[in-house]
């Protein structure tokens, strides 16, 4: 692509209100760059042009012809310069900068908490007591008890921003926080929210976190990559993407979490991070998802390596975006969240009966129309866990910009 040539890349959209006037907000969520671009309406339209396929002059000539309003030349070369220097184009500056940040991303041995001092405090003390906050009632599940209770097998937790739904983690993560016994394992499937090529990536770096570092079992990531290698996506595909892992959050948080409650413990556990991407071609069948082997092959041998052990499996999960920020046209009402609710709890019945299939038929007969960007690793973690059935901690409603809402749920497989 040139320059004359202007492409917007990959990017999270969602309408805002500034000084009572409607905008849009344009970020990067993979964090290769921190920047956003906050455009009104006409520059909106202008950037639904640039496809990477059409000039600027006959983005220009386009923009009069849908518009009958002149696109000044000077004014697009503007636009375009200030959204390049944001790195939200995709340019050659762009590649320079995401290729210089990818390599140093690659030869380093940990991946830094990227969200600290963001999603929740870079400072330790800060942070444990902000963490312990959220297990005091009246919304948090209480104190917890440690040595006075049974090792969950499997959680499905919230990835969802802390401020937001840190109550909702306590309620999933107090039956660890309770545990007589340590997991000898802990597997932990997060949403890769830029996962489209691939549904598993790997990575074998440690976690960084204020609280200390969280060490990836990096042996068995290996063995993982080696045993995968005759599938189609495993073995060396399954560190294409490595680069995801770099600024998603949805494994991160878990991370955090864990090494808060189980401190040191933590060092002598084999932790595995595997984010989960799109599984939206297997809706446009009838088959299970297990039978594709990038799915079934993968997670059966994930299983093997860690069979006899006491494994805890961990889902890093949302559910429901809906509403203007997600892109529908209204914001939600009380009726809205209402059904709502009613819908979340219809599809989550078979994940608490631990039905992988039953899951992903639910969201699949749907098309993904509340866009559930937990369905992946949800379904991971039952089609490779078979936990049984579970219990539902908690349902919460999360709200997000311009009457938008995330729905989240904590459910604990005893």
């Amino acid at each position: 692509m040139s320059d004359d040539r202007p492409r917007l890349r990959p990017l999270d959209g969602y309408p805002v209100t500034q000084n009572g006037q409607k905008m849009f907000t344009l970020r990067d969520p993979s964090l290769v760059t921190e920047r956003t671009a906050t455009l009104p309406p006409a520059a909106v339209a202008v950037i639904q042009l640039c496809d990477g396929h059409t000039t600027r002059d006959e983005i220009c000539a386009e923009f009069f012809k849908r518009y009958r309003q002149k696109l000044a030349r000077p004014a697009l070369d503007g636009l375009l310069a200030s959204l390049d220097d944001a790195f939200l184009l995709d340019s050659d500056r762009f590649r320079q900068h995401s290729a210089k940040l990818f390599g140093e991303f690659a030869q380093a041995e940990s991946r830094a908490p990227l969200h600290a001092g963001r999603s929740y405090p870079k400072d330790a003390d800060a942070l444990r007591k902000q963490l312990d906050m959220y297990f005091e009632p009246p919304n948090g599940p209480g104190k917890p008890s440690p040595g006075t209770g049974e090792l969950p097998r499997a959680l499905v937790v919230p990835h969802v921003d802390f401020h937001r739904g840190g109550p909702a983690y306590a309620w999933a993560y107090k039956p660890l926080a309770d545990a007589k016994e340590k997991p000898e394992a802990i597997v932990v499937l997060g949403t890769d929210h830029n996962g489209a090529d691939h549904v598993f990536t790997l990575t074998a770096k440690h976690f960084e976190t204020p609280l200390g570092t969280v060490k990836t079992d990096v042996g068995l990531v290996r063995d993982l990559a080696e045993k995968t290698k005759h599938l189609k996506g495993g073995g060396a595909g399954l560190f294409t993407d490595e680069h995801h892992h770099r600024g998603e959050h949805t494994i991160e948080f878990q991370m955090v979490w864990l090494k808060h409650l189980l401190g040191d413990a933590l060092d002598g556990i084999p932790v595995v991070p595997v984010l989960c991407g799109a599984m939206h071609d297997l809706m446009m069948t009838e088959d299970d998802p297990f039978k594709d082997e990038r799915v079934g092959g993968f997670l059966l041998t994930l299983a093997s390596l860690l069979e006899g052990k006491r494994v805890l499996w961990i889902a890093g999960a949302d559910l429901a975006h809906v509403g203007p920020r997600y892109g529908d046209t209204e914001p939600l009402n009380a009726d809205d969240r209402t059904s709502l609710e009613k819908r979340d709890n219809v599809t989550l019945a078979p994940v608490v009966e631990g039905d992988a299939l039953g899951w992903f038929s639910s969201i699949r007969a749907e098309q993904d129309r509340r866009r559930v960007c937990g369905l992946t690793p949800i379904y991971a973690m039952l089609a490779a866990a078979n936990p049984g059935k579970g219990h539902l901690a908690v349902y919460a409603q999360c709200p997000a910009e311009e009457g938008s809402v995330v729905s989240i749920a904590s459910i604990v497989y005893p």
